[in-house]
């Protein structure tokens, strides 16, 4: 089944191993007209980008368990869903030579809540947002 642009558009992927940020994050998305999809690894964000293709944006931290972090994550999502707009954070890891695909933003921890939803607006024009 094809998803419609406008569909995929209001639709984000958050991957974050801590609860409470990801929780925090999710409810900033939805605030903000997101339709928010969440896991807790980068292996189960890969996982979801899989299997869904209505996905218009990811939102992930770098430092999480496993073998795929969100350096990692955001490369997967660029080859695999290349009009997936891609947002990478991190509190401790900055982005070095090409640890981020053409297109993914970096924003630091702890991020201003507006100054995201603005970057996503700008990454994803399409979408539709609640100020």
């Amino acid at each position: 089944m094809s998803v419609s642009p406008a569909a995929r558009a209001g639709t984000i992927l958050v991957v974050e191993d801590e609860t409470l940020l990801r929780m925090m994050a999710v409810d900033m998305f939805e605030d903000a007209g997101f339709t928010v999809f969440e896991a807790k690894s980068g292996a189960e964000g890969a996982q979801i980008l899989a299997d869904n293709d209505s996905i218009g944006g990811l939102f992930t931290d770098v430092e999480m368990p496993g073998e795929v972090d969100g350096f990692e994550l955001a490369r997967i999502a660029h080859v695999s869903h290349p009009s997936v707009a891609i947002m990478v954070v991190s509190g401790r890891a900055a982005p070095q030579g090409h640890d981020l695909p053409p297109g993914a933003k970096f924003v630091g921890k702890p991020y201003d809540t507006q100054a995201v939803i603005g970057l996503f607006a700008g990454l994803m024009p399409e979408a539709r947002f609640r100020s």
